[in-house]
């Protein structure tokens, strides 16, 4: 048996390089895992994105079910809204999800989810990695069968009757040739929008730009078309349809920041309880939270990790400030980018400017988010090393995901992403020249514990260190 690479088994879920990491042998050693770990599953959702590569795998996967028994729950071509619709309106034991998300077209992952657990994550990914390493073929036992399957009409359904516009609006949809397609179109057409996509056809090799709404020369074409059209409001989505940027009707881009403080506003309208948040959220949150008496809690960045610890807190909001949103009192408990879109429609539907209310909340001085490539063995120790640093100095820091140091105008974050070799580093201050300074000393202590930055230039800040 070829060695598999055991980087790709990550805390949250299963991400590689195709065929080299991840091929259609390793897909199928991983649905039997799947299915060695939790024999009682019968019916199992399957769908993938729209690159080249997830064809072949899922086809993989639903011929290693089918010979083990399975029903396979096939829903082709689908994003995370009608993947995790499908789980949670219906009932299915499991799910499998192929896609690579955000990434370059020559990455692929897989997610494994099963019922009243939700996404295999941690443990019992390091379980599944261990079976998967063992030799196991597929045992014709009880022939299985594939159904095709279309949830979208009752999601359209569901979705729309939780909605409410005060106004219909004029929306442009960047879909980015990923598996949203043309299903938001769909949805804000039923709610009476009026509604123009671009790049909604499938096309695994992303020609306009890559499905990474987070990235902001993804956001172009989008901003553009806002602007030129006159649209009330744009949305940009991701290449499986769990995370969205806005885009406001002057054609800028919302941050992640503005979008994560509305979101929780507009929970807190309704109920009062805690919001969950990951370590990159912006201080002004923090204070107006703070001054609301609103309990905040931090989280590790993933949508898994927030989902645990709004259950755990019994929260009312909770997200990610890199456009993942999640709500428990308005939907399935699941990362889900076209609700999100919907709820921030809502309240640009209730202003008269979506720009002109933007304008009006409060912010702070950011810096960009820094990619910073360190290889997988050596990013975590690189963080356990600056956090035993930190503690050693007295430093006043976070360390629910990384370090976010806490400085007297702002603060600096040093993390080790989840799902890609890479540390990321992200600064705050009240004044640009504070983030300059708190960018500097940040910086030098990163280097001193072994963060392999070689040169970093901020244009925008004027600093290069």
């Amino acid at each position: 048996m070829a060695k598999i690479n055991q980087n790709i088994f990550r805390a949250y879920d299963i991400r590689g390089i195709y065929p080299a990491d991840l091929n259609g042998k390793v897909a199928s050693k991983i649905a039997l895992a799947l299915v060695d770990l939790y024999p009682d599953i019968q019916k199992v959702v399957l769908a993938h994105d729209t690159r080249k590569s997830s064809l072949p795998l899922s086809q993989a996967i639903r011929n290693t079910l089918v010979k083990e028994g399975k029903e396979v729950i096939f829903l082709g071509t689908a994003p995370d809204p009608l993947f995790y619709f499908s789980i949670f309106h219906y009932g299915f034991d499991a799910g499998i999800m192929i896609s690579g998300s955000h990434n370059p077209k020559q990455y692929n992952g897989i997610t494994l989810h099963v019922k009243k657990k939700g996404d295999i994550v941690e443990k019992d990914l390091e379980a599944i990695k261990n079976l998967v390493s063992k030799e196991r073929k597929a045992k014709i036992k009880k022939q299985g069968r594939i159904v095709v399957f279309d949830p979208e009409k009752d999601y359209l359904n569901y979705v729309a009757k939780k909605i409410n516009l005060k106004k219909p609006l004029k929306v442009l949809i960047d879909s980015g040739n990923g598996a949203m397609g043309y299903l938001p179109e769909k949805v804000f057409k039923k709610l009476g929008c009026r509604v123009e996509t671009i790049y909604g056809e499938f096309d695994g090799n992303f020609p306009h730009h890559l499905p990474d709404p987070y990235e902001g020369k993804n956001r172009i074409d989008a901003e553009k078309a806002v602007l030129k059209g006159k649209f009330d409001i744009g949305f940009v989505y991701d290449g499986d349809g769990d995370r969205v940027a806005a885009i406001d009707n002057l054609g800028r881009s919302v941050t992640g920041d503005f979008c994560f403080l509305m979101l929780a506003r507009q929970a807190l309208e309704k109920w009062q309880g805690p919001i969950v948040h990951d370590a990159r959220v912006s201080k002004a949150f923090l204070d107006e939270m703070k001054e609301k008496r609103i309990k905040t809690y931090f989280s590790i960045s993933h949508h898994t990790a927030v989902i645990r610890k709004i259950i755990k807190t019994k929260a009312v909001f909770g997200g990610e400030v890199t456009l993942h949103f999640l709500f428990p009192k308005d939907y399935y408990l699941c990362d889900e980018a076209l609700f999100a879109s919907l709820k921030i429609a809502e309240i640009a539907s209730a202003k008269e400017s979506f720009a002109s209310y933007i304008d009006t909340l409060p912010r702070h001085e950011v810096s960009p988010e820094i990619f910073i490539p360190c290889s997988d063995d050596r990013k975590f120790k690189i963080i356990s090393k600056l956090q035993k640093f930190l503690r050693s100095k007295k430093y006043d820091f976070v360390d629910i995901d990384g370090a976010r140091i806490n400085f007297p105008h702002g603060w600096a974050l040093c993390r080790a992403a989840n799902t890609t070799p890479i540390i990321k580093c992200r600064f705050e201050a009240d004044t640009k020249k504070h983030l300059i300074e708190i960018e500097k000393e940040s910086l030098e202590i990163f280097k001193g514990v072994g963060v392999p930055i070689t040169k970093i230039v901020n244009k925008e800040l004027g600093l290069s260190s």
